[in-house]
């Protein structure tokens, strides 16, 4: 079982088509997520995965790593 924090999105009015695959998003989220932290995956790959999933990953290290994120 995943224990990491991936939410799903949901919104009023949302089919359940739409919720699925918000579902589904969430895991494939969880599921790269464990397996970097895991070290099954280089983090070039993470990138890319974040990258191609609509992230920009700069703006991420930023969240995840404060302002300043060469400190």
């Amino acid at each position: 079982m995943l224990n990491l924090s991936t939410p799903a999105i949901w919104y009023p009015g949302q089919t359940d088509e739409d919720i699925q695959e918000e579902i589904d998003l969430m895991m494939v989220r969880a599921k790269y997520t464990a397996a970097f932290i895991n070290g099954e995956i280089h983090a070039d790959t993470f990138l890319d995965f974040l990258d191609e999933a609509g992230n920009d990953v700069f703006d991420l290290a930023q969240e995840w790593l404060g302002d300043d994120i060469t400190s």
